[in-house]
């Protein structure tokens, strides 16, 4: 589990863009402003196989959807792994009253915020691409990691942790849809933040929904912030 990091540091984050649809322990001693730790125990291993193989066995012959659907699950280490890595989050979700109760069981939000839309996608780091959802709400911009990934301690132990990244909005400087290359293309949606950190995500199940959702929110938010009245001059003495 590396720290984020741009398509180009490795050959998996690039394989995923053409969808259409380091080290562990520096990760969580970067104190990188943007990424939570959240340890958890680890894993334990799917009793459910059989079932996950049967759901990666009807992907194949699904039409354009499914077929992006499909394309976003096989980036996992392996395709039954991450088809069950989304049939159990959904499951999750449901457990817990939908993703709105899920999001905000997973990040600290505010009072009033609300989430406006979930994404299945990946994030581009040092080591690979880290399949999770992408949650966008009134106030932020927010993934985590669909499975607890393993580090390396400080004590020299494995340990195990969501993947977390959480960027207010007013933090954000810019959203950049990102398509290199063309056949096939590379598609990425980039996340620049105003302290000069960039994030990179792709393998979305539909990448033009994605953007433009994202670049909607992130306009109507600067719109809203403009519309404030401004604070009374202070009084001199």
């Amino acid at each position: 589990m590396g720290p984020p990091a741009v398509p180009t540091v490795h050959p998996d984050n690039q394989k995923a863009a053409m969808w259409s649809a380091a080290d562990h322990q520096q990760f969580f001693q970067s104190n990188h402003p943007y990424l939570q730790y959240s340890p958890v125990e680890k894993p334990t291993n799917n009793p459910f196989e059989h079932v996950v193989n049967m759901f990666s066995s009807w992907c194949t012959t699904a039409e354009t959807i499914a077929r992006n659907i499909w394309q976003n699950l096989k980036m996992g280490h392996s395709v039954p792994g991450a088809a069950w890595d989304k049939v159990n989050l959904t499951a999750k979700a449901i457990s817990e009253g939908g993703f709105e109760s899920l999001f905000k069981h997973t990040f600290a939000t505010e009072q009033n915020e609300k989430l406006k839309k979930t994404f299945a996608c990946y994030l581009s780091t040092a080591t690979g691409p880290v399949a999770g959802t992408l949650y966008l709400s009134t106030h932020r911009v927010a993934f985590c990691s669909d499975r607890p990934l393993s580090f390396t301690a400080p004590s020299g132990q494995e340990a195990w942790s969501y993947y977390k990244v959480n960027i207010p909005l007013p933090n954000i400087g810019t959203i950049n849809p990102v398509i290199m290359k063309e056949n096939p293309p590379e598609n990425y949606v980039q996340v620049v933040t105003i302290d000069g950190h960039d994030f990179w995500f792709m393998g979305f199940v539909s990448f033009e929904k994605a953007t433009h959702h994202l670049l909607d929110a992130l306009s109507n938010f600067r719109a809203a912030q403009h519309a404030l009245p401004a604070p009374p001059p202070e009084a001199t003495a």
